[in-house]
């Protein structure tokens, strides 16, 4: 049992004092023991239903809400015609009758209730407590309206909240896996490929060889240095670093680079890393897939964009599909309002083409600074 029914328990047990009065009044010896013994099993039976709907059905929806509301009336009904000192207990119908359904069903609930009791009344022959009966019934269903209203909103809020919180991780862990492929990705490919080189050196070129293998260890030791950043949530790219990085990796495979940044201007922090996790995926995908022997990089700004472009003359792709790099490229350009453009077919190599729109932000890294 939840703490919301808990507590509703609670009251409506503490509630039910209320019930001495009639009991009370069963017990002064006006009533024959026929009488006392049918109207205290009503009462049991009568305490019993509403204790369960407050324990199990509240603050439920639909048929069970509406059985019990049918019992208890029922109950009250034979009880008042039997001694109008029960009349009391139309008061816990109307309190059942605005918990039990949403508005407005739980008006409606009320006001049946309520007119019920009036009906009794007038049925019984005593107009005595019409107006007082009906007054209380009105307020207090209103009352558990309100209260349900509440309840209801309370709990919807408590759901929203969890949801958020596991939205939040969700993403979270997206961005987590994307930073973890974006690095090693391109980290493993360079060193595949320095491995490779320094073998094929080994024989012919000792000293080179060498050189590779300690690149490879740099490589390595960066890659390292990087993740265990991104594990504590500081790492962010650089672009005028990875279009440096980018100019060396190519040329050390073998592909001619060319770099152009005719804007000789600053780029705004917010959109650096996003460029530089374009030139990072770029690259890694011109030394896995494309076999280019030129690759070109272009970045520049135009009517209040900034666009990075990457061409090669490799292989190209036909259709050319999606994988996580690219994937993870395009939700973070896309979140920054920009564009993601791929190009490629058959033996015409390929084309990735950023373009993000200048923030009023803060400038950041400048792109004169690229060795």
């Amino acid at each position: 049992m939840g703490w919301g029914r808990t507590w509703a328990l609670v009251f409506a047990i503490g509630y039910l004092i209320y019930l001495a009065f009639p009991v009370g009044e069963e017990l002064t010896g006006h009533h024959s023991l026929t009488e006392v013994e049918v109207t205290f099993l009503a009462c049991t039976l009568f305490v019993g239903v509403y204790l369960v709907f407050w324990a199990r059905v509240y603050p439920g929806d639909g048929l069970p809400g509406a059985v019990v509301l049918g019992t208890l009336l029922a109950l009250s009904i034979f009880l008042t015609v039997v001694d109008n000192a029960w009349a009391g207990t139309f008061i816990y119908c109307a309190a059942v009758a605005g918990a039990a359904f949403p508005p407005p069903r739980s008006l409606l609930a009320v006001g049946a209730t309520t007119t019920v009791a009036l009906v009794v009344a007038v049925v019984d022959g005593g107009l005595s407590w019409v107006s007082w009966i009906a007054a209380i019934l009105f307020l207090t269903g209103l009352g558990m309206v309100g209260i349900r209203y509440m309840v209801t909103t309370t709990i919807q809020l408590q759901r929203a909240h969890e949801e958020r919180a596991r939205l939040a991780v969700a993403e979270e862990r997206l961005r987590f896996a994307r930073d973890l492929h974006d690095l090693l990705g391109h980290s493993l490919s360079v060193i595949v490929l320095k491995s490779e080189l320094a073998g094929r050196l080994g024989t012919t070129d000792p000293e080179r060889a060498l050189a590779e293998i300690r690149d490879v260890e740099r490589v390595a030791r960066e890659a390292l240095r990087e993740v265990r950043e991104a594990v504590a949530g500081y790492r962010q790219p650089s672009l005028s670093q990875e279009l440096g990085r980018a100019r060396s990796t190519l040329a050390a495979a073998g592909i001619e680079v060319r770099l152009r940044h005719p804007a000789q201007g600053s780029v705004p922090v917010s959109l650096d890393g996003t460029l530089a996790w374009a030139v990072r995926e770029a690259v890694t995908n011109v030394l896995r897939h494309s076999r280019a022997r030129r690759a070109d990089i272009c970045v520049e700004q135009e009517a209040g964009h900034i666009r990075l472009e990457i061409v090669d003359d490799g292989i190209g792709c036909s259709p050319c599909q999606l994988g996580n790099g690219l994937r993870g490229l395009r939700e973070r350009v896309v979140a920054q309002g920009g564009q993601v453009e791929l190009d490629g077919s058959p033996g015409r190599g390929f084309r990735l083409a950023v373009r993000l729109p200048l923030a009023s932000s803060r400038l950041g890294a400048d792109l004169s600074a690229v060795p």
